[in-house]
């Protein structure tokens, strides 16, 4: 599932342009540890606004975790704001985890185990020892120092090739654009004397081209860059050393209505490495939302551990994991399901690797 906060005004202008009304209104949102609710987050936008970052803090719901563990933070406001996204700053951050920056300054073991950590598993797809403490402190800003209503976030309303990217493309050939349906690029040809690639190469037909953009994963990078020219430019070769990250995606049917008191959800420290978020698509999918049972996904994040397990496995595992989150669900039979593996499909910002 993918949310759209409310700083993504090129997608929301996008939308507007081709006259489509993909997206929800702005939801609510709420954090699971394995000792239950941990966070609730408001829609920021419909309260009043307070100077950064109040907002964030004080609107925000805590369920269990004391005031003297939230008082913790305070100095890693100091990071936050030290972190101007300068050369110097990610030079001075990447080298180290984000766990290291939290216990440097100050976050109680509390704090860090149901709230921080957590909130870093599932933004940056790893648990916090793994991730760069740059990386981290990116996110914090987005979240704490950036206006208030930067938190908020919009979800598609179905699947978003049905309702962003066929509008779109279709939008594209009105004027004029082509697309090529199993054209797998296979190379390039660079012209030495321009010092630019002058055509895309898929397999035996060659494509002359004026600009090439390439959206895809890392792992599909890396492969291209290892079998064409790319691999002999410096600045390509260089993304070899970047890692990624296991996703499996789990949509479950069940026979009863679960009342699930928020669309989305974040949770983490279920004795596993991996984060995951789950989803109430009967209030985000119109095609679920006159259904009669509840309708759930899951994504897993660092879900190297779910990635053999068979079907009826993982299923097992994601109920049990709902269960502990609202407790109606280990009462409730799921009547089917649909599993989605995607293999290192999200990149691993692992400390040193954004330098």
């Amino acid at each position: 599932m993918q949310g759209f906060w409310y700083p993504f005004r090129n997608i929301f202008s996008l939308v507007d342009e081709l006259g489509i009304k993909p997206f929800t209104g702005w939801m609510k949102s709420a954090q699971y540890s394995e000792e239950g609710l941990e966070v609730e987050f408001p829609i920021f936008q419909d309260l009043n606004q307070l100077p950064t970052p109040l907002g964030t803090l004080f609107y925000t719901q805590f369920s269990r975790l004391p005031l003297v563990d939230r008082l913790t933070s305070l100095p890693l406001m100091a990071a936050v704001i030290d972190f101007d996204n300068t050369d110097v700053a990610w030079r001075k951050y990447d080298s180290i985890t984000a766990r290291e920056l939290f216990k440097q300054f100050g976050c109680s073991e509390r704090l860090y185990r149901n709230v921080i950590g957590p909130l870093v598993q599932v933004g940056l797809f790893a648990p916090a020892e793994q991730c760069s403490a740059a990386a981290t402190l990116g996110i914090l800003y987005f979240i704490i120092l950036a206006h208030q209503k930067n938190f908020d976030l919009v979800w598609c309303r179905g699947t978003l090739r049905e309702k962003i990217f066929e509008p779109w493309m279709d939008s594209m050939r009105t004027r004029g654009c082509e697309f090529l349906d199993g054209r797998r690029v296979t190379d390039f040809i660079y012209d030495e004397e321009r010092c630019c690639i002058s055509d895309v190469v898929c397999g035996k037909e060659t494509y002359s081209a004026g600009a090439v953009v390439l959206a895809v994963g890392i792992s599909t990078l890396q492969e291209l860059i290892k079998n064409s020219i790319l691999c002999n430019r410096e600045e390509f070769l260089k993304v070899l050393n970047l890692a990624s990250i296991d996703v499996v995606s789990v949509k479950l049917w069940f026979d009863k209505k679960v009342t699930v008191p928020n669309v989305s959800n974040a949770c983490s420290g279920f004795g596993d490495s991996l984060a995951w978020t789950f989803f109430d698509l009967n209030k985000i999918y119109d095609e679920h939302k006159d259904d009669s049972a509840t309708v759930i996904q899951a994504d897993f994040y660092h879900a190297n551990e779910l990635m053999p397990l068979k079907d009826d496995q993982v299923v097992a595992k994601a109920v049990s994991y709902l269960s502990k989150c609202i407790k109606d669900f280990s009462t409730a039979t799921v009547m089917d399901h649909k599993i989605r593996r995607f293999p290192k499909s999200l990149t691993h910002f692992f400390p040193g690797s954004l330098l």
